[in-house]
């Protein structure tokens, strides 16, 4: 239960019901989510005083009793940002439950409980040959897989990825099976570009060290990136983008930013240059491949991704007990960490 922002604390509920087409899972594993969930955590999500308008998909100021308010429960009605990439084993299922069967192993977007209840349709049945902590991974795989089809990498292009947090991590491999000649990573934090040198990026560079953009210059005879891809969610992280990309490129914004990004400049390069960006995220993905690759096709891809990803590397795990613990080090200790793993 959220208190207020970066207030948090367990607590016990009763049980939760569950209905003919709903499923119940003992939780094994659940991965907290650095971007989107923490800032929830942090109280900084739109959604604590806008909402999106369906008609028009614009945000406008929420009715009172639309806007976010402490405190806020994971058993609540219609909570799905306090976890959403849960592991567990089905304990149970209701009478009409077809595609799941009790003893499976699944992954869910459900959140950190020693118990969920959900709609059979939304488990994915996790094979025998990936393990269990592994699938924690889905739902930010879904995601970045997105990303990558965002980004339309081409044989022997130069790829930028801005952000070696899990994603990252992510992103990187999948450049490369993608056909990137060259994978440059980028982070201020040496955890996660150690990790990534490991999952197979050439070279990785720290922000604070060196003019990135002047780097990958050197290394590409003054043309720059051909992709870019932007997992930070850091505002000076989509400025810098700008001045890595090739002229007339795209970049791949990958990250819930938060706020006004005061700090990116439209002036200099993004103007000279000519450089697009454009969002990608879950919910969504290019209408170029949408037709051929709708969803269940990328979950079907995405477990087969994630038997052969390397994410050895990744793993911090907390007792469930400890889960304050583990927001704290991802909020304060960033260093530290790069997936929190929750164990039950």
């Amino acid at each position: 239960m959220y208190e207020g922002p970066r207030e948090l604390k367990v607590i016990e509920v009763p049980q939760l019901p569950m209905n003919e087409e709903q499923i119940r899972i003992k939780s094994i594993y659940s991965g907290v989510s650095h971007g989107t969930e923490m800032n929830v955590y942090r109280g900084l999500a739109p959604f604590f005083r806008k909402k999106q308008d369906p008609a028009t998909r614009l945000f406008v100021p929420a009715a009172e009793s639309e806007v976010w308010e402490y405190p806020v429960r994971s058993c609540a009605p219609g909570v799905w940002y306090m976890g959403y990439a849960s592991v567990g084993e089905v304990i149970e299922t209701g009478s009409k439950v077809e595609n799941v069967k009790v003893g499976d192993i699944v992954a869910c977007s459900a959140p950190h409980q020693e118990e969920n209840v959900i709609a059979a349709k939304d488990a994915v049945v996790l094979p025998k040959s990936i393990p269990a902590e592994k699938g924690v991974l889905f739902t930010n795989l879904i995601t970045a897989y997105n990303g990558i089809m965002d980004t339309h990498i081409n044989l022997g292009d130069t790829v930028v990825v801005s952000g070696l947090g899990v994603i990252g991590q992510l992103l990187v491999q999948m450049a490369k099976m993608s056909g990137a000649h060259k994978v440059y990573g980028v982070d201020v934090l040496e955890k996660r570009r150690k990790a990534a040198l490991e999952n197979g990026c050439d070279e990785v560079f720290d922000p604070t060290a060196c003019d990135v953009a002047m780097e990958v210059r050197k290394r590409t005879s003054n043309r720059g990136a051909d992709k870019v891809i932007e997992a930070s969610g850091n505002a000076r992280a989509l400025n810098e983008a700008v001045r890595i990309a090739a002229p007339e490129t795209t970049i791949t914004a990958l990250a819930w930013y938060q706020g006004a990004l005061s700090n990116v400049d439209l002036s200099e390069e993004f103007h000279h240059n000519r450089i697009g960006i454009k969002q990608s995220q879950t919910g969504a993905m290019d209408p170029a491949f949408s037709n051929l690759w709708n969803y269940q096709r990328r979950v079907e891809t995405c477990l087969k991704l994630l038997e052969e990803l390397k994410t050895d590397n990744l793993f911090t795990e907390f007792k469930y007990d400890d889960i304050p613990t583990a927001y704290y080090t991802i909020d304060k200790e960033p260093e530290k960490i790069i997936q929190a793993v929750i164990t039950y």
